[in-house]
């Protein structure tokens, strides 16, 4: 795994970076380079990059360097229904996209949403198994609830990378 945050390096991430800290010119060579040595190093079979924010988080945008020079074969797409604008920008108005505008936003990178999992916070069990079903049935992706039910959901479509 390749952390992009203070958290993955505080619990001792062997590569990564932070970005917060990396100024925008050498975002895209640290993330390569730590994408590199992991897989030099390790030889693993999948290399899950952390991702940040979103690509249109108003305080910041991020994401379009881990999607290019990290060259992704996929997302797995983090969406939180109950909030209505991103954390910090409420006062603005500007609501938080719904995941299919999300989801075509990643595929004009050229890269495909393997999944979605849904952060639950500020919903009762039945909403959030609500949507689940609702946006795997809109979206045809599967949609997992990590924090009830795991990731499991999720394996299948990362398996195919492998074996594609």
């Amino acid at each position: 795994m390749i952390y992009t945050g203070q958290t993955g390096w505080l619990q001792g991430g062997v590569y990564g970076f932070i970005f917060d800290s990396t100024l925008n010119d050498f975002v895209s060579g640290e993330l390569e380079h730590a994408i590199h040595s992991c897989y030099v190093n390790e030889k693993p079979d999948v290399i899950i990059v952390e991702g940040q924010a979103a690509l249109r988080n108003p305080s910041g945008p991020c994401g379009s360097e881990f999607l290019v020079s990290g060259q992704m074969n996929g997302v797995i797409l983090q969406y939180a229904p109950a909030r209505k604008f991103y954390k910090g920008w409420e006062s603005t108005g500007i609501p938080m996209p719904e995941p299919a505008s999300e989801i075509a936003l990643i595929k004009a990178y050229g890269v495909p949403t393997l999944g979605m999992s849904l952060n639950t916070k500020g919903l009762k069990t039945e909403e959030a198994k609500e949507r689940q079903e609702t946006y795997a049935s809109q979206l045809g992706l599967p949609v997992v609830l990590p924090v009830e039910e795991g990731v499991e959901g999720l394996l299948p479509a990362i398996k195919s990378l492998i074996t594609s």
